[in-house]
């Protein structure tokens, strides 16, 4: 399946919820599944990428990667959210 990369650089094709559930961040403009939990109306990471400083991806912006990556999932262990973390760069570091 071909890559489809949120602004905050997470592959939404790879994710079990794509294309059923969830169409991808930039489809659904940053309304994800998960913010039932949070209690969020927007990914924060979408909100302040997209929202308010209108950038295509966070890899424009000169304070990448921000705090807000440093949260992580809190269902994965440190480990497990670097690996994210350096596949997110990683997938931004491709986009024009």
């Amino acid at each position: 399946m071909k890559k489809n990369i949120s602004p905050c650089g997470a592959d939404c094709a790879a994710c079990e919820k794509y294309p059923n559930t969830c169409k991808g961040c930039r489809e659904i403009e940053g309304k994800v599944w998960f913010l039932v939990y949070t209690g969020q109306t927007v990914c924060d990471i979408y909100d302040c990428c997209v929202n308010s400083h209108a950038f295509s991806h966070c890899g424009k912006c000169p304070k990448f990667p921000c705090p807000l990556f440093s949260q992580g999932d809190p269902n994965k262990s440190d480990e497990e959210n670097l690996v994210i973390l350096e596949s997110q760069i990683a997938n931004l570091l491709m986009l024009d």
